[in-house]
């Protein structure tokens, strides 16, 4: 709960510069960029988080990625800061956060739908449609398969959950009937 106040304190921060120069995209890309680095790559986290290297050392690990991935200034400034705070543990989480607060000033809402098959442009078309008619915001869609749901979809907006797979409603039946013996 601390970590995503503090997440929250960061991303709030770095938005108000975001939009004060208008790259929010740019700064959510390359912050994204960063937690995806310290999430897949060990020996970098590991580095940054290693107190026995001198600060100065860390310091120049993050210039040199900011230099080699051609990181906006705030993104590199904004690294050495969470660095220099102890703070680099909760880049992911900053992230997330930044994300979502880009997203609600832009009035987009993120939904994921799970399918049993990939559903093509239609369907996807027809999905979206329905989740901006319920939302009444810009819905951005992305959808994956799990042949475990056997038909239909689950729909996920923030905590919201949406069941409409045949799993669920097999399983629903199911209750039902063993209520009634």
């Amino acid at each position: 709960m601390a970590g995503e106040l503090v997440a929250r304190r960061y991303a709030q921060a770095l938005l108000d510069i975001g939009v004060e120069r208008d790259n929010c995209e740019t700064i959510r890309e390359q912050l994204n960029q960063l937690a995806q680095l310290l999430e897949e790559v060990p020996a970098f986290s590991s580095v940054l988080l290693n107190p026995s290297l001198r600060l100065s050392e860390r310091r120049d690990v993050i210039r040199a990625i900011a230099d080699k991935y051609k990181w906006d200034p705030v993104v590199r400034n904004f690294s050495l800061i969470l660095l220099d705070n102890h703070r680099v543990d909760v880049a992911g989480a900053i992230a997330r956060q930044f994300g979502e607060m880009v997203d609600k000033r832009l009035g987009n809402i993120r939904a994921h739908v799970t399918s049993a098959v990939e559903l093509d442009a239609t369907q996807r078309a027809e999905i979206k449609a329905a989740l901006v008619k319920l939302t009444g915001k810009n819905v951005l869609l992305e959808t994956d398969t799990d042949a475990e749901i056997l038909g239909g979809a689950i729909t996920r907006i923030g905590s919201v959950v949406y069941d409409g797979s045949t799993r669920s409603h097999i399983e629903r039946l199911r209750q039902s009937i063993l209520a009634e013996v």
